[in-house]
């Protein structure tokens, strides 16, 4: 191979492996969500291009390559889809070349009656080849993007139904562009572990096999030539905000995953060529493969990625965004002060162990990105799943960017718990969950004097730091914690009012607990130094009224959050006393258990 090292390269003509007399122009993309890759192949007998993007200056830049092929040498033109998402197709939806009926023929897969009688979950009439005819924005994703499709015409329907009559019996096909090929089709039996498959040929030159392999989209399949496979997409059919499309599968998608690792356990298919990202040795495949199936298996039940949704975490990105960057700024600037406390106090190898424990300069590059998207975002009035994909982009990066367990040694636990969960409730919600929310009763009372203690008094005491003086180490840890934890109540006049018998409740305790936080910081950051917490019942709920002497925003700029945190910690918030733009308290409302 002209790379030297198994790798195609791209946008070059170079022999294609194990398929004598066939040549292949790949054009591999970064990864993104616009486009895919694409990959041009010219046999003696046809030209194919598998997955001509979504782009319309890609789809251009192939189809001059395929006129300079044509011009060397006439050949029927096809191209073929590995499924039917707008961003492996729309890129031709208004070139010329497709309006003629002898120019180019669209080869998409066609669910019909056939498939739908095995059962693959998700699969509809619409499927593939009928998605594309009638122009349908739900299958496609079109709808998900704002993007609007017309209808297209599919000039050969892969594994249509009627050829399962004459299984194994060649049966040939003249279309409208002149070219001729025989078909065979090779339906999967009950035990049979490889998927449905069907053996196109254009002529003497070498055949194509295709897979029938739904799941990602009940139209998915993977495409084997000599020793290629493309397989679209269904490495990242389990991934975040691509789990959970319209017509994903889960089953579908295990089955077609154990059918693809049968076909690389044969050893015939050296190098796979996805649909986003470079090409992937056929050993490092199977492995990737099993790793997808491991994380399919875990998705039983998630919701469906549609609009409502994509708006829906597209919102909860933003407003987990911005609670997450006050509580890394405020990690970063306790970790900063410790630092310069330990220089001060000649110890600067153990502050230079400290910055590895936050990388700060990197979470500020996350977050300035995620804020620059997000404006151009509204500005340009995009819909809401290119914010949600984004989110989760940067929200898995940030995750690797601090060292929970020793920063909660040395600053206050609490804000890196939050921090957190932050984190993981997105990734939750967003992978097609309902973020975590564990109802169970407790005793209210308790619950809030705890809290209120914890922000009130450090968890390091001058005698703990004299008590471990004769242990370097110890008195390390001590001293680090010390000098890091500064209780948010430390220097307020707090006052918790309430029955003194045990009030049982059913709350998220951990959310609660969170939001309670979040409403004193409220009050503090205002600049209130005196804070009341009081405990009522109210019929069958109870009610915790929180309020200070410095009035409050009436409708603060993380009201969103808030609300939304209080609802997963099992109950409602409200505003109190609200007058000229401003309140005196917040309320939340949670059930009582008798």
């Amino acid at each position: 191979m002209p790379a030297g090292n198994g790798q195609l390269v791209s946008l070059q003509w170079q022999p294609l492996p194990g398929a004598p007399g066939a040549q292949i122009y790949p054009l591999i993309r970064k990864i993104d969500t616009i486009s895919s890759n694409s990959y041009l192949i010219r046999t003696p007998d046809a030209i194919l291009l598998i997955d001509p993007g979504g782009l319309p200056e890609q789809a251009e830049q192939l189809m001059q390559v395929v006129t300079d092929c044509r011009l060397e040498r006439e050949r029927p033109f096809f191209v073929i889809l590995t499924h039917a998402h707008c961003d492996h197709f729309l890129g031709i939806q208004d070139l010329p070349v497709f309006a003629v009926a002898d120019a180019g023929v669209l080869m998409v897969q066609d669910a019909g009656a056939g498939a739908l009688e095995q059962g693959d979950g998700g699969l509809t009439q619409d499927a593939g080849a009928g998605a594309l005819e009638q122009g349908d924005g739900g299958l496609t994703q079109a709808d998900l993007f704002n993007i609007k499709i017309s209808p297209m015409r599919v000039g050969f329907h892969l594994f249509s139904p009627g050829r399962r009559d004459d299984a194994g019996l060649p049966v040939g096909v003249c279309l409208a562009n002149g070219g001729r090929l025989t078909v065979t089709a090779y339906p999967a039996g009950p035990q049979d572990l490889l998927p449905d498959r069907e053996t196109i040929r254009f002529g003497p030159g070498p055949a194509i096999e295709c897979y029938h392999t739904p799941g990602h989209s009940p139209d998915s399949i993977c495409i084997r030539i000599g020793g290629l496979l493309f397989i679209g997409d269904i490495l990242f059919a389990a991934n975040p905000g691509i789990a959970g499309l319209v017509g994903w599968s889960q089953e579908a998608l295990i089955r077609s995953l154990d059918g693809i690792g049968t076909l690389l356990s044969g050893g015939e298919c050296t190098w796979i060529c996805p649909g986003h990202g470079r090409l992937i040795a056929g050993e490092d495949a199977t492995r990737m493969l099993a790793a997808v199936r491991t994380d399919a298996l875990a998705l039983a039940n998630i919701a469906e990625l549609n609009c409502d949704r994509a708006v829906q975490a597209a919102a909860f990105a933003e407003d987990c965004m911005d609670e997450v960057n006050e509580l890394f700024t405020v990690m970063a600037g306790r970790l900063y002060y410790v630092s310069y406390v330990l220089d001060e106090l000649e110890e600067p190898s153990i502050a230079e162990e400290l910055n590895t424990l936050i990388h700060g300069d990197a979470i500020d590059e996350l977050l300035e990105a995620f804020r620059i998207f997000a404006e151009e975002h509204h500005r340009g009035e995009r819909l809401s799943v290119h914010l949600a994909l984004k989110a989760g982009q940067v929200i898995g990066k940030l995750q690797r960017t601090f060292n929970s367990k020793e920063l909660s040694q040395i600053i206050d636990p609490t804000l890196v718990l939050r921090a957190e969960r932050l984190l993981s409730d997105y990734t939750t919600m967003f992978r097609g969950f309902a973020p975590p929310k564990e109802i169970v009763a407790v005793d209210l009372s308790a619950i809030v004097e705890a809290l209120v203690e914890g922000l009130s008094v450090s968890t390091c005491s001058d005698d703990d730091v004299l008590s471990s003086a004769d242990d370097d180490a110890a008195f390390a840890r001590v001293l680090l914690s010390r000098i890091g934890t500064r209780p948010l109540l430390e220097d307020v006049e707090f006052t918790l009012d309430g029955p003194t018998a045990p009030l049982p409740v059913a709350i998220d305790r951990d959310h609660f607990t969170d939001l309670l936080t979040y409403l004193l910081e409220e009050l503090v950051g205002t600049g209130a130094d005196t804070c009341r917490v009081t405990l009522a019942e109210d019929g069958s709920s109870a009610v915790v009224t929180v309020a200070g002497n410095a009035p409050l925003p009436g409708n603060p700029e993380n009201w969103r959050f808030l609300s939304g945190l209080c609802e997963r910690a099992g109950g409602v918030l409200a505003r109190g006393g609200e007058e000229r733009g401003m309140c005196t308290s917040y309320t939340i409302r949670v059930t009582r258990v008798v």
